[in-house]
């Protein structure tokens, strides 16, 4: 069967310009706050960029899972079907080359197969 690969969550490398950029956003925040010193920014450059690396990597794998649950939906079903419908969705699988490799997509497939639709 074929599939397209899902992103993997990365951290981006710290280099100099995203250490600027973050010091530059922590100015401009202790800066918007200045009267207020309690609500000043206590983290480095470098912990708001490891900061946004954290979310963005637990993003990315919440994505990752989300994808893989639907892939195990998407077999579960497959498998659910009878070996007639099982070939109509390899078929409607593979015809298309233009259609995205994706657990959406043979969701979409089988459930079209189902309901005797014609590709």
């Amino acid at each position: 069967m074929k599939f397209e690969r899902f992103i993997r969550a990365e951290r981006r490398p710290i280099t100099g310009r995203r250490l600027a950029a973050a010091k530059r956003a922590l100015q401009r925040q202790a800066d918007a706050v200045a009267l207020f010193p309690e609500l000043q920014p206590t983290e480095t450059p470098e912990q708001r960029c490891n900061r946004f690396d954290d979310a963005s990597v637990a993003t990315v794998q919440r994505w990752r899972d989300d994808e893989a649950e639907r892939w195990r939906r998407a077999r579960r079903e497959l498998r659910a079907l009878s070996t007639a419908q099982q070939a109509a969705v390899d078929r409607r699988w593979a015809q298309n080359r233009f259609m995205p490799k994706t657990a959406v997509y043979l969701l979409e497939s089988i459930r079209a197969v189902k309901k005797g639709e014609q590709s």
